[in-house]
C-alpha cells in the first residue's frame, strides 16, 4: 500500500485517484473532485473553468462500536469534517489540477454595449 508523504503532492494524489493509501500509520481513501469555477461580472463579462481538489476519507467507528461514519479532509488529514461540505470550506485544500479557463461568455460583446453607451473612448478598468 502506498504511503502519502508529509507534504501533500499533486503526482501523488494524480497516481494513486481511487485507491487506499497509508496518511501516516492510518488507512484512508483517495480520490480527485473537480469543480467548474465561474468568475466574472454582468458588467465585465464571465469566466469558466474547473479546479481538481483532492480529498481524503477514513472510516471510524463510534466510541461503543456500534456505529461506523466516514471523515473528510481536503487538507492533508490536518482537519476532519463529517460532512464534506464543511470540509470543502477548510483552508489550505490540495489542489491537484488548475487547467487554464476554458471559456469566456460575452466579454467582447458586453464591452461593445458599454462603448456604445459610454462613448467610443470607453474602456473596462478592473
Amino acid at each position: 500500500m502506498f504511503k502519502l508523504s508529509d507534504k501533500p503532492s499533486k503526482d501523488e494524489y494524480k497516481a494513486n485517484n481511487g485507491k487506499d493509501v497509508l496518511l501516516g500509520d492510518a488507512v484512508v481513501y483517495l480520490f480527485c473532485e473537480e469543480k467548474s469555477t465561474k468568475s466574472g461580472s454582468w458588467e465585465r463579462g464571465f469566466k469558466f473553468g474547473s479546479i481538481t481538489y483532492g480529498i481524503l476519507k477514513r472510516t471510524y467507528t463510534s466510541p461503543k462500536g456500534k456505529n461506523r461514519y466516514f471523515e473528510f479532509s481536503f487538507n492533508h488529514g490536518a482537519t476532519w469534517h463529517k460532512d464534506v461540505a464543511e470540509a470543502r470550506k477548510s483552508k489550505g485544500k490540495v489542489i491537484v489540477d488548475k487547467p487554464p479557463l476554458r471559456g469566456e461568455f460575452a466579454f467582447s460583446g458586453i464591452q461593445k454595449i458599454n462603448r456604445d453607451y459610454f462613448g467610443p473612448d470607453y474602456k473596462w478598468k478592473p
